[in-house]
């Protein structure tokens, strides 16, 4: 389908390839950018005048912004070493993060034993203790 518009500097209709769409944000120049199309071929793939093209890179997001390089390969670059194994000097993740759930837990498992260790001890010496009052309290009763 051809289309035609009006040229703004003579004011005649001339047919276009593409058509200028309504509105033209500054995020699909920045994505045409970053797709390695330049200003020339943001012109043409817009429909746009040589000075319309300036006037938008006149813009303050747009402005200074050049096309990236885009480099494509002649060839289908595939990786096929995926593999799933862990290398030698290499953890997973999820071992590692279990194996010092493990420890912790045997560490706060130790403590406690350790803890009642403490606390049986220390009522036995409680004990003794209130044995010899009780014993000291009988020999000397006032």
């Amino acid at each position: 389908m051809v289309e035609t518009r009006i040229n703004p500097t003579t004011g005649t209709t001339e047919q276009v390839q593409n058509t200028t769409p309504e509105v033209i944000t500054t995020s699909m120049i920045i994505t045409d950018l970053e797709n390695g199309i330049d200003r020339t071929g943001i012109k043409a793939k817009y429909s746009l005048e040589a000075w319309e093209v300036k006037q938008m890179f006149d813009h303050p997001v747009l402005k200074g912004k050049k096309a990236k390089r885009v480099k494509k390969l002649s060839f289908s670059f595939v990786d096929d070493t995926v593999n799933t194994d862990v290398l030698p000097g290499q953890t997973n993740l999820v071992d590692q993060i279990a194996e010092e759930n493990a420890e912790n837990l045997e560490a706060i498992n130790d403590a406690k034993t350790e803890e009642e260790v403490f606390y049986k001890e220390e009522d036995k010496h409680n004990e003794s203790l209130e044995s010899q009052a009780d014993d000291w309290a009988n020999e000397h009763k006032y």
